[in-house]
């Protein structure tokens, strides 16, 4: 769940951060019911200027957003009330499986230190590595 809401929110910031695509607004023709009048046209004319929202009126529109978001619990209890009890398993089930986790690396840690030190060969039971010979022209150099 967390993974679809961490998607959603950066492919909404890449659609929000994307230059503008190049549409076209014209009339409907016969036999195109329920399509959009906005067609895409590439390469075509840009599209007409708008004005630009201003900081001040993205705060604004940012603020008001936020309000409505805060007001949800209220609007939907119990929503809100599932959705605290998933929370606070999915908390718990992770600070449990985390501190199995922790106790086991610990653990690996510790039995790592108390084995004597040991080359990598040894470590994995490998015969030691034949070291090459120089060919016989390069040995006497």
């Amino acid at each position: 769940m967390s993974f679809i809401l961490r998607a959603a929110f950066w492919l909404t910031v890449l659609a929000f951060l994307l230059p503008a695509a190049g549409y076209e607004s014209s009339a409907r023709e016969p036999g195109t019911d329920g399509l959009s009048a906005a067609t895409y046209v590439e390469g075509g004319p840009a599209p007409e200027a708008k004005p630009d929202i201003d900081a001040g009126e993205m705060l604004t529109l940012a603020a008001r957003s936020a309000q409505d978001m805060m007001g949800f619990c209220s609007r939907n209890a119990d929503v809100c009330e599932r959705s605290h009890a998933v929370v606070a398993h999915v908390a718990h089930q992770t600070a449990y499986y985390g501190s199995k986790l922790f106790l086991w690396l610990t653990e690996k840690a510790h039995e790592q230190q108390e084995q004597p030190a040991q080359s990598p060969a040894d470590a994995v039971n490998l015969p030691p590595t034949p070291r090459p010979v120089p060919p016989a022209h390069l040995a006497g150099a």
